[in-house]
């Protein structure tokens, strides 16, 4: 059985409808079919491992912080992706690629909107 998520994408200026459609399995963990969506990754601040571009497939139902995870986050008027972990003893979301290493947040200041469950790179 398959997912098919409907997203939309800015191509010079110009906002285009897409369908993402992937086999049900590929989703390891627990999920809320009806909270599922689509978002592209714009930015470099998590590679190697989410790429400039990618897409994620994030559930708005978890919203648990969860170390290690990867998590769609509000803070300062924009959506951000990153990773959450403990650092001494309190909670922060981080980026992966150490060139952004400065943009990290403290949980408190932040507001999560879901958690990442996928990534399609190079599509």
């Amino acid at each position: 059985m398959n997912i098919k998520l409907e997203y939309h994408q800015n191509i010079n200026g110009i906002i285009e409808k897409k369908d993402l459609e992937f086999p049900k399995n590929l989703l390891k963990e627990p999920y809320n079919l009806n909270s599922l969506f689509v978002s592209m990754v714009d930015g470099q601040s998590m590679e190697p491992d989410i790429l400039h571009g990618s897409l994620v497939i994030a559930d708005l139902s978890q919203k648990e912080f969860e170390n290690e995870s990867i998590y769609l986050i509000y803070k300062d008027n924009n959506m951000w992706i990153k990773k959450s972990k403990f650092i001494d003893n309190n909670r922060y979301f981080v980026s992966i690629n150490p060139k952004y290493s400065h943009l990290t947040y403290k949980f408190e200041d932040c507001r999560v909107i879901a958690k990442v469950l996928l990534t399609f790179k190079n599509l």
